[in-house]
């Protein structure tokens, strides 16, 4: 499974309006919420958090990838959301992110949830590509570069 696989217009948010950390997790997960009518906000919430709180999922060059596996969700799901302008995410490299993927995927399908992790990894490795994503501006925007 690959991150275009899961990638749906529905579950993208330009711009996400959150300037914290945990009020952008919440933004993020309120999508899935919204748009799969999942049936335990709460628990997808404190999934995440929990993650979270093992170590940032801030990678660095302006990407973050919350993630976590929970019994709150049927399938892997993945919510693409950009804010305009960096925000403090406890980044490895120090800086701000701009970029989140959230990943979120049911304890028996760790295989696919590694796979789209990885995916998101090396679709965002181009420096030209996060330039690109920076500038889209809608939901088939982000959807035409990834499908590209």
């Amino acid at each position: 499974m690959t991150l275009t696989d899961i990638l749906d217009r529905d579950l993208i948010k330009i711009p996400l309006e959150s300037t914290t950390k945990h009020a952008l997790l919440e933004e993020l997960v309120d999508v899935l919420v919204e748009k799969k009518r999942l049936r335990n906000r709460d628990e997808l919430l404190d999934a995440v958090i929990a993650r979270e709180s093992l170590g940032s999922t801030g990678l660095g060059e302006g990407i973050a990838i919350p993630h976590a596996k929970t019994s709150a969700i049927e399938s892997v799901s993945l919510v693409l959301g950009i804010t305009p302008e960096p925000i403090e995410f406890d980044a490895q490299d120090g800086k701000g992110s701009q970029f989140f993927f959230l990943v979120i995927a049911p304890e028996r399908e760790a295989g696919a949830y590694i796979e789209v992790l990885a995916s998101i990894a090396r679709a965002t490795a181009s420096p030209t590509f996060r330039r690109l994503l920076g500038c889209a501006r809608s939901a088939d925007e982000v959807m035409r570069l990834f499908l590209d």
